[in-house]
């Protein structure tokens, strides 16, 4: 999945999320870094295929939020609620999104007990020999639209992402009595 992509499944379900305790501010920015955190490690690998790293391991996100969660049990600081929540769900709906979005690698859900990578539909590694920096060229880019179910689907959440976020704004400008321009 493309980080537009993963932004948008970000802010859809963050906005899904009830107000609480663990969804007030800085909720919402978290989960939205989060929802693209995991793929910095592309930044340090030579391929597509070869960027899922600890990152992209449930496991590594678990111990993060269990951390983050008993900072907070003992040091009673209530912003770390929203920051470790927006964090965690932000990363596993990263993973879950390129889960089941897969084009070239999948995810190893079951790390560290074992290493082997999860899809939905078959993958392709092969084609994903190439560096991050080429992935919105040729023929990596024809290669992911290949799938025309998925391709459409994530250009569907980001079209969907946007119109909230739009139809949002003019609902908020509309109460505090401006106009969006």
């Amino acid at each position: 999945m493309f980080v537009p992509s993963h932004i948008a499944s970000g802010y859809l379900i963050g906005r899904a999320m009830k107000q609480s305790s663990w969804t007030t501010y800085p909720f919402m920015p978290v989960l939205l870094f989060a929802s693209i955190f995991p793929d910095i490690d592309g930044l340090f690998s030579g391929t597509v295929a070869g960027h899922h790293s600890i990152l992209h391991t449930p496991i590594f996100w678990i111990i993060i939020f269990t951390g983050m969660s008993l900072v907070n049990v003992f040091l009673k600081i209530d912003v770390i609620k929203p920051i470790s929540f927006g964090i965690f769900l932000g990363a596993q709906l990263h993973l879950f999104t390129d889960w089941l979005t897969a084009r070239t690698v999948g995810i190893q859900w079951l790390y560290p007990l074992s290493q082997k990578d999860y899809y939905l539909f078959q993958i392709q590694p092969e084609k994903g020999q190439v560096s991050i920096w080429k992935m919105v060229q040729n023929p990596y880019f024809s290669f992911y639209m290949e799938n025309k179910v998925l391709f459409w689907g994530e250009i569907g959440v980001i079209l969907i992402a946007g119109a909230l976020l739009i139809y949002h704004n003019q609902i908020h400008s509309q109460i505090r009595g401006t106009s969006v321009k």
